[in-house]
């Protein structure tokens, strides 16, 4: 049994203009010491999938209307549903075993107390530590983020800070009761190039050390590269393929993967002068999606039964350098050109501007 799995996950969005299925029917499943990235575009559901995950998805209007999250807080004994988990039990999970990163630290952090003070929160309620020794070990986290200064900016306020110092800060929170599984929206948005492979390495280290199981949202398919054994990769609220990391980028097997894998820039093959590949069109609005595959509209590789079936998600395996991987992917068509092959041309042409 993995520590951590998401099964057949619906939530649903109840507006008045009609339901939203921000996410439908969507699964995924990881173990200790593994990085599974989610991509896709945005508004694709990847962190309302994260959100369910920790019973924060604010209802009205959202609800978890189906499926399961299944969770081992412990190695032994069963999992339990973290769906129907009560209040109080989330609050004891959240923040101590599964933490998460949120993608904006600004709104994620309250104006009005220090920093010290929201980190050593933490500290008090999980793990019962006050006074001094919660203060060294805040201190310390904040220095493995590579935050200048920490114990000088125990006292500062979120506003005093940088956005990438407050993204280190909710990192820092997020790590600071070694969780089992660590969720981090766009981790390193904000950061630079230095102090993002200083994120990442703290990330892998803890991962190796500790066994922290991390789920990355990333638009970084660079970032994805280095860190994921596994990619999901959403469109439309669902997961359209999922694989090993070297697979899905090597070999992709859903047309929009291909489409996102085309669309990253190279500077050692590209012809002087070439434009860069887009992804044709634009995503379906969350509360009109089309009929079929949701992807049909802007796919080259679309047949007539794409805007009609909603394809059944097919389970194989992708063989890269002699070796094996189980791969699944929700798509009629079985055989795409190679990653490197010229796109079909789209069904519909990207709009002006």
């Amino acid at each position: 049994m993995p520590l951590l799995a998401v099964q057949n996950l619906q939530t649903h969005f109840f507006t008045e203009e009609g339901v939203v299925r921000a996410v439908d029917d969507v699964s995924f499943t990881i173990d200790r010491g593994q990085v599974l990235g989610l991509v896709g575009e945005s508004g694709s559901g990847k962190s309302v999938a994260c959100l369910s995950i920790l019973g924060l998805v604010p209802n009205p209007p959202g609800r978890i209307v189906g499926g399961e999250v299944l969770f081992r807080a412990h190695d032994e004994g069963d999992p339990e549903d973290l769906t129907r988990a009560t209040p109080r039990r989330l609050r004891e999970i959240r923040g101590d075993r599964i933490a998460m990163v949120f993608q904006d630290p600004m709104t994620s952090l309250n104006p009005y107390l220090k920093v010290g003070t929201q980190l050593g929160e933490v500290l008090a309620v999980h793990q019962g530590l006050t006074g001094a020794e919660a203060r060294k070990q805040v201190v310390a986290m904040l220095g493995d983020v590579g935050l200048p200064a920490p114990e000088r900016r125990l006292n500062d306020y979120p506003h005093q800070l940088s956005g990438g110092m407050r993204q280190r800060v909710m990192i820092a929170m997020a790590l600071l009761c070694q969780p089992d599984v660590l969720i981090a929206d766009e981790p390193t948005t904000a950061l630079d190039v230095t102090i993002q492979a200083q994120i990442l390495d703290l990330i892998e280290e803890r991962k190796e050390s500790l066994g922290l199981a991390v789920v990355l949202i990333t638009h970084d398919l660079g970032v994805v590269a280095r860190m994921a054994d596994r990619v999901a990769v959403m469109y439309a609220g669902r997961i359209v393929e999922q694989g090993g990391v070297d697979a899905v980028f090597r070999s992709p097997q859903h047309p929009y993967t291909l489409a996102l894998r085309r669309s990253i820039p190279r500077i050692d093959d590209e012809p002087e002068g070439r434009q860069l590949s887009v992804v044709a069109g634009l995503p379906p609005a969350p509360g009109a999606l089309p009929s079929g595959c949701a992807f049909h509209p802007r796919c080259g590789y679309a047949r007539p039964e794409c805007a009609v079936d909603t394809p059944v998600e097919r389970h194989l395996e992708v063989t890269l350098d002699g070796q094996s991987t189980a791969h699944q992917v929700s798509c009629h068509v079985e055989q795409l050109g190679a990653a490197s092959d010229p796109p079909p041309r789209p069904a519909e042409e990207a709009p002006d501007g």
